[in-house]
């Protein structure tokens, strides 16, 4: 039986896909690709994630081939990354491109405390977050994507008039 454990998850976009990310990140430790393997080999990191504005914080231990990932805030992470809000850091997090990380440094869209370079090694790592759909998957996939872009386009919405809602 397949178990999924217990995280302390708040009601936010950028814990519950820091939270995602970090349960993928636990079963790829758990792998056996020698090029996984490879990138974890001999590191001993902790890389924190989260949007002090927002109240969110996340932190990933990397410890010679092993992983933990932790609700809140690390003491002394090796890296830091301070989103200004929630959603920028999805933003920036799904699109999988470290140059939009530079030029939102330069926007002060994000502030990073630490070594920078893990910026690069966790990038190697990310690559392989998202698993390779199948070919035969593909088509539909295609047929899905139309439904995916109006439910997105509702949720949008929904947030929106939640937000309206609890500020008054």
């Amino acid at each position: 039986m397949f178990t999924v454990p217990v995280l302390n998850i708040k009601a936010n976009p950028l814990d519950a896909l820091l939270a995602v990310v970090g349960y993928r990140l636990s079963m790829l430790a758990k792998s056996d690709d020698p090029n996984i393997q490879q990138i974890l080999e001999g590191r001993k990191v902790s890389i924190e994630l989260g949007s002090e504005a927002d109240g969110i914080a996340r932190y990933y231990v990397f410890d010679e081939g092993t992983f933990q990932q932790y609700a809140g805030k690390a003491n002394e992470p090796s890296l830091r990354i301070d989103f200004k809000d929630s959603m920028t850091g999805v933003k920036l997090l799904t699109g999988g491109d470290v140059a939009a990380f530079m030029t939102a440094i330069q926007d002060k869209e994000l502030k990073m405390e630490g070594d920078y370079s893990l910026l690069m090694w966790f990038n190697q790592l990310a690559k392989h977050i998202v698993p390779a759909v199948p070919e035969e998957l593909k088509p539909l996939l295609e047929k899905a994507r139309p439904l995916t872009e109006k439910a997105q386009s509702l949720a949008t919405q929904a947030i929106s008039l939640a937000k309206q809602k609890l500020s008054k």
